[in-house]
């Protein structure tokens, strides 16, 4: 009957976006069918998005220039002073717990934040040193090269995995998108054919 063709339809463009959002990731493997070849556009394309990624984390989201500047910032000096600063304190104190009870008696939480501060304020002095040292070998290593090949070496299912993971909903609602829109398409159809005098019968 007439009434059945949005349905129908709504079926058709649920399918139909079904099918082409498996397609972005099967065939995992390429499939020939004489005149062509078919394969997820994912799994084909995989060397080129590492390619791409790699490009985008070494360029934009984590340069050499930015982690230099991140790391020449007075709050990030400060936050590596206090970690120092816990890290020593922790070591002292853990020192003078080994120790034997009359020595032990000797050193007080007083003497070991004092301690603490003479050691911290040495260490501050050769900071910037360390620091230049590293970001100079950093340097030579290639960061998109370096993600490039963990990227690559992704497995297919590895990789369905990590797109799903961020864009699953948004893919649910293209799927459910193409049903809504069948239905209309349907719906639109069925008006007209009963403007143009069909018979809903038939």
């Amino acid at each position: 009957m007439l009434y059945i063709i949005p349905f129908i339809s709504a079926i058709i463009g649920y399918v139909t976006n079904y099918l082409a959002i498996k397609m972005l990731f099967y065939p995992r493997r390429p499939i020939n069918l004489i005149l062509f070849k078919v394969q997820g556009i994912f799994p084909k394309r995989k060397t080129l998005l590492a390619r791409r990624m790699a490009r985008l984390v070494a360029e934009e989201l984590l340069s050499m220039d930015q982690l230099k500047e991140e790391s020449d910032r007075q709050a990030t000096q400060g936050q590596i002073k206090v970690a120092i600063e816990k890290e020593v304190e922790g070591y002292l104190r853990d020192k003078v717990e080994s120790l034997n009870p009359i020595l032990k008696s000797l050193i007080n939480d007083q003497r070991i934040l004092q301690l603490r501060d003479k050691i911290c304020a040495e260490i501050e002095t050769f900071i910037p040193r360390i620091t230049h040292q590293f970001f100079r070998r950093l340097d030579k290593v290639n960061l998109e090269n370096m993600v490039f090949e963990q990227v690559a070496s992704f497995t297919s299912d590895k990789l369905e995995h990590m797109m799903m993971s961020v864009i699953q909903k948004e893919l649910r609602f293209i799927e459910w998108a193409g049903a809504c829109l069948g239905f209309i398409i349907g719906l639109m159809q069925v008006l007209l054919l009963l403007q143009s005098g069909y018979n809903l019968e038939i």
